[in-house]
């Protein structure tokens, strides 16, 4: 049984201080979470696009369950913030986290219409990833087999013909909103790259790559030199590698969604 070792994001700080730290031009950050991608994955993308001064404090399953970590939830990704004068303010949750890193880095479009409109296809995509996580990677055993079924026949297919929609909308350039990379993109192509890493990644990828909408925005992310340059990283490589070995423990085998009764 996991150790509990919770603490609040209210500090020291006040909350003007707290937001004169989270505003500092000069901030170093701080990603609290797995050795792996998953729902830190975006983050690390931001912050490499930003060309913000940040590292890694990967989290093992050991020390997570011996209390080592503080977290307001009992759960991971957290993100430290430090100013410059040596203050530091945490965020905790990735959505907030994601967020507050695209606003910092612009990624939010020209106008607050953009903006929300940005949120709510990023919103669109956590939430399907967020459905695989509980209904298809860490379901029980038995239910396993028609929860991928249902995935790769009904949830996905939606899911992209939904998005197909509005990307020709925005004329099928491989962005969600105007000309530019936006959150919304980048946390499109974090998804496909969790979908890659389950055993029946092949088949998801092949419904992705059948989209080349959905998998022109992918290409149009990785194109960025500083994501791309991350994403070379020994440090980034080790993270998708136990990507792969962690969710071929949790998740549906890929024979799964053929095998019989």
């Amino acid at each position: 049984m996991s150790v509990i070792n919770r603490h609040s994001t209210f500090s020291d700080h006040s909350s003007a201080e707290n937001t004169k730290i989270l505003s500092d031009p000069n901030a170093s950050f701080t990603v609290y979470y797995w050795g792996m991608t998953s729902a830190g994955s975006t983050a690390r993308d931001l912050l490499a696009y930003g060309k913000a001064s940040w590292k890694n404090v990967p989290i093992s399953f050991e020390s997570w369950a011996a209390g080592t970590y503080k977290t307001p939830f009992r759960s991971i990704p957290t993100l430290a913030i430090r100013s410059e004068e040596g203050k530091e303010a945490t965020l905790a949750e990735s959505i907030v986290i994601d967020q507050f890193l695209a606003k910092r880095f612009h990624l939010l479009g020209d106008n607050e219409w953009e903006e929300f409109q940005i949120k709510g296809f990023y919103s669109n995509i956590h939430y399907l990833r967020e459905r695989s996580f509980m209904n298809v990677t860490w379901t029980h055993a038995d239910k396993r087999k028609i929860a991928l079924e249902k995935f790769l026949t009904v949830t996905l297919p939606a899911f992209i013909e939904d998005h197909e929609f509005h990307l020709r909308a925005n004329g099928s350039n491989g962005h969600y909103v105007g000309d530019k990379l936006s959150l919304a993109d980048i946390h499109l192509a974090n998804a496909m790259d969790h979908f890659s890493h389950l055993p029946a990644g092949k088949t998801i990828m092949t419904l992705f790559k059948n989209s080349t909408l959905l998998w022109k925005v992918k290409e149009e992310v990785e194109k960025n030199s500083e994501i791309a340059a991350w994403r070379q990283t020994d440090e980034w490589k080790q993270f998708d590698k136990y990507s792969v070995e962690v969710y071929s423990v949790t998740a549906p085998p890929a024979d799964e969604e053929t095998k019989e009764e």
